[in-house]
């Protein structure tokens, strides 16, 4: 079975650990729930501000270690630490969390430790998405996202006038991040005007 990368750690080659799995809790719903005093069913705020939240993900882990040493680093290094974590099935996304030993169990020289890390909702995607456009006249830019909001940092290189949702902003050279342009999961779409170029850089993420 593939392993786990911890920040800069490796469970296979810094601990010769195997890996015998890595189970992933989804993120619970953020739910807002108001009774009608008298009446049927509720009211649902839970996307009243904004779109649905989550709760914290969790990932539990089981390794195998074959000599108590391997299994005091594996401890010393990763306990209480706060890491990014990737899992090698699918190293294209890392997690963000915190980790904890859960138990530690010895058979003859062969132990078991089970760990667990209380994550981020999101998986992120190691490359940044970057869309990069010549402004000489007004365009429509379509950006595709993922689930998770993504707040882009946005370099301009000459004098452009950008919109998104109906607010718009005028922007000289510099490199920018305007909590106003959040995109959203789906097909985003900016106007821009002007004379210059822009670059737009972001990093997707989906649920876990």
């Amino acid at each position: 079975m593939q392993g786990a990368i911890f920040g800069d750690k490796r469970s296979k080659e810094d601990y010769n650990a195997i890996m015998n799995y890595a189970r992933v809790t989804p993120p619970a719903i953020k739910e807002n729930y108001v009774d009608i005093a008298g009446g049927n069913s509720s009211i649902d705020l839970t996307e009243a501000v904004g779109g649905v939240a989550f709760e914290d993900g969790k990932i539990d882990f089981k390794f195998t270690l074959f000599d108590t040493e391997s299994k005091e680093r594996m401890k010393n290094d990763l306990h209480g630490k706060r890491v990014d974590i990737i899992l090698e099935r699918e190293p294209e996304f890392y997690h963000t969390g915190r980790i904890s030993v859960a138990s530690e169990k010895q058979a003859g020289s062969i132990w078991e430790l089970c760990m667990n890390a209380r994550v981020s909702p999101y998986k992120v995607e190691k490359h940044l998405t970057v869309h990069a456009e010549e402004v000489q006249t007004a365009k429509e830019i379509i950006i595709c996202n993922e689930r998770m909001p993504a707040m882009p940092k946005i370099t301009v290189k000459g004098n452009i006038r950008i919109s998104y949702e109906g607010i718009g902003f005028a922007l000289e050279t510099g490199i920018y991040e305007i909590p106003e342009i959040t995109f959203r999961g789906g097909i985003n779409r900016l106007k821009v005007s002007g004379n210059g170029n822009i670059r737009i850089e972001y990093r997707k993420g989906r649920l876990i």
